[in-house]
């Protein structure tokens, strides 16, 4: 989750250079006005219609992509030559892939739009994501080209009432707008899966000793804090504002409850 520049080869100039070869031309008009669309909307699925490329056209546009994913410009959106510190879509550590942000399944005629084209892992591309695009209006994802707002803090954990059981969830953070917390909310919500559990999981677990070892066996809640804000401005510094320590951090330091949590956890480790 974070704002990124445009891809290299971003524009029309692809669309232009494909229609020049033989039996595209004719495809080259209603391209070029889908393509406009998308510009003008930002890339966003409620306001760009489909253009309604059918039969032959759609399976022509399929293959062009799948002959030219594997290398060249779209290679380079999947691995750029200065990586990002986590996915720009979840905020994982996860390997490196390519989604579409509209898919092509519906939108066929952007299969090649550089534009469209986000680097994500691989959870984001296959895993999560799948073929949805959007809930209930606003609700759509996060568009890191589009969206230079999601380059700040958007997210947290919030904890359920049983932390012994551990009940948690991904939420938007209350202090962005309603219609940005009803698209970040979709976005953690339906991008953040088993994986994304599983390790919060992890992190919570060994979290007591961690903690010990920084701040001593009967640390005060005040002591506590200090060692929790500054292990999540680290992960801020090392993966990004929105990856999933932070994440998972936030979310411990906007719960007393959860901090008291800890502190009984640290005392309790026996000497």
């Amino acid at each position: 989750m974070k704002h990124l520049p445009p891809p290299p080869g971003a524009g029309n100039g692809i669309i232009l250079r494909q229609c020049r070869k033989p039996g595209w031309g004719g495809r080259q008009a209603l391209w070029l006005a889908a393509a406009a669309n998308y510009h003008r909307f930002s890339g966003n699925p409620w306001r760009v219609r489909p253009a309604g490329f059918t039969g032959a056209d759609v399976d022509a546009l399929y293959a062009l992509y799948d002959s030219r994913g594997g290398s060249g410009p779209i290679a380079r959106i999947r691995r750029p030559a200065i990586p990002f510190d986590s996915c720009p879509m979840c905020g994982s550590l996860g390997g490196r892939s390519l989604d579409h942000a509209l898919p092509r399944g519906v939108y066929p005629e952007f299969s090649i739009l550089h534009e469209n084209l986000v680097p994500a892992c691989t959870m984001c591309n296959s895993d999560e994501k799948g073929g949805v695009y959007r809930g209930r209006r606003p609700e759509r994802f996060i568009h890191p080209y589009y969206d230079r707002w999601a380059s700040r803090s958007l997210w947290r954990v919030e904890f359920g009432p049983d932390l012994d059981a551990l009940q948690f969830r991904p939420v938007a953070l209350p202090t962005l707008s309603r219609a940005r917390r009803r698209i970040v909310d979709f976005h953690v919500q339906t991008l953040l899966g088993k994986e994304w559990r599983d390790s919060v999981r992890r992190e919570w677990g060994p979290l007591p000793a961690k903690l010990r070892r920084r701040v001593g066996a009967a640390p005060s809640e005040a002591a506590l804090r200090i060692e929790l804000e500054t292990r999540l401005q680290d992960a801020i510094d090392c993966n990004g504002v929105n990856c999933w320590d932070a994440g998972l951090l936030r979310g411990v330091l906007a719960d007393p409850s959860v901090v008291t949590k800890l502190v009984e956890r640290v005392r309790a480790l026996p000497a």
